[in-house]
């Protein structure tokens, strides 16, 4: 049986959060040892499905917005409360989402987190691009280099063999490779709409929409076309095969989504990394 499915941007978060929290290392990681959640658009339904509501205040970082490349207003106003020069994020960061044995702790330092974490545990962020074989990558605006918070997290990883995980739609396909995208971009460009930014490539588990389609419900899926209007621009076809069964409850639950939506974003002004 065939069923075909239109998920939206925001449609498809939802679904590949669900999935990800299904993963048998995310559920152990809530029974037994710490999971956290970078603040994203990816991981908002995420946190809202653990908490039992959507999270106050900051709910993501870096983005892409009509006027350029940016932040939140929350989290340009953390940064800017750094003060200048104070561009370690293991040090300084608190914007992480941090749960142990299932239940949502105080904010912490990135840092601190990091260090209590270990095989078992689970490290969840969304990334801004995929490219056709997989990779992923992140943009990153810190001065400081190493690739930002997800430049930390990696090196804190191989010391702690945690996992790492990367939700990400296929919105965010790009053509080229991700080898090629980092060695070719300038995160000092001269001229930039927003923050310049570098690209960072990063190694982990990528969970997307087809991934997704298979962890919650068993079925193959493939995506058919993309684009679309009045609400749809950056929308997904999904086709979706298997046992009528299965695809039944795909489509249904697929359906659900469409009530699925986020917050109105504020963005920051800022356009200039603070002390640069």
């Amino acid at each position: 049986m065939q069923a075909q499915i239109v998920l939206t941007p925001t449609e498809s978060k939802k679904l590949i959060s669900h999935a990800v929290l299904q993963l048998p290392i995310v559920q152990n990681a809530l029974k037994e040892g710490i999971l956290v959640l970078h603040p994203s658009s990816s991981t908002y339904f995420m946190y809202e499905e653990l908490v039992g509501k959507p999270p106050e205040g900051l709910w993501v970082c870096g983005v892409i917005a009509p006027s350029g490349l940016t932040g939140s207003r929350e989290a340009s106003e953390m940064i800017l409360a750094r003060g200048p020069g104070a561009h370690d994020p293991r040090k300084v960061s608190r914007q992480a989402w941090f749960f142990h044995q299932g239940v949502l702790q105080d904010a912490a330092a990135l840092g601190d987190i990091l260090n209590q974490m270990g095989e078992n545990d689970v490290y969840i962020k969304g990334v801004n691009a995929v490219d056709a074989q997989g990779n992923v990558g992140v943009l990153f605006a810190n001065p400081a280099g190493g690739g930002g918070t997800i430049g930390r997290v990696l090196t804190a990883q191989r010391q702690k063999n945690f996992h790492i995980l990367f939700p990400v739609g296929y919105e965010k396909l790009i053509p080229g490779s991700m080898k090629e995208v980092c060695h070719y971009v300038n995160r000092k460009a001269e001229l930039s709409m927003g923050l310049p930014c570098g690209v960072f490539p990063v190694d982990g588990q990528k969970i997307d929409e087809i991934d997704a389609i298979d962890i919650l419900f068993g079925a193959k899926a493939q995506i058919i076309s993309a684009g679309g209007l009045g609400g749809a621009e950056g929308s997904v076809v999904i086709a979706i095969d298997g046992e009528e069964e299965k695809v039944q409850k795909a489509f249904q639950y697929a359906q659900t989504l469409k009530d699925a939506k986020l917050p109105v974003l504020k963005v920051s002004e800022i356009n200039k990394w603070p002390s640069e």
